[in-house]
């Protein structure tokens, strides 16, 4: 039971290690978005005092054969990501008509190591 345990736990390793990338975004709707992507696909959107999720990312292309992504957020807004050409563009929930968005700035998160918990010995 300890070992399975431990495997289990060791698997965990590497997924603890990577990094998070930030990429605030200015659209001409909603200015200072930030997007930060993190591991097994999952994204989040803040602005003013606004936090949105998202699982999962779509990669499709484009009639003309150019790649692109779609993040859908659960209010219902998607972030349509060009990689080829560093493009994003946001449709907001209920709306067909693409809002451009400007990158302001892209970051990497600083990884964090949390302290490990021991109990108090009686």
């Amino acid at each position: 039971m300890k070992l399975t345990l431990l495997v289990s736990l060791l698997g965990l390793l590497p997924a603890a290690a990577s990094a998070a990338t930030a990429t605030q975004l200015s659209c001409s709707m909603r200015q200072n978005v930030v997007i930060s992507r993190f591991s097994y696909s999952l994204s989040t959107m803040k602005w003013k005092d606004h936090f949105i999720i998202a699982s999962g990312v779509k990669k499709t292309k484009t009639d003309d054969n150019v790649p692109f992504r779609v993040t859908s957020f659960q209010n219902g807004d998607d972030l349509v990501y060009f990689p080829g050409s560093n493009k994003y563009f946001m449709f907001y929930d209920g709306s067909s008509e693409p809002d451009r968005c400007i990158v302001r700035s892209t970051s990497t998160y600083e990884i964090t190591q949390l302290p490990r918990y021991e109990r108090p010995k009686a």
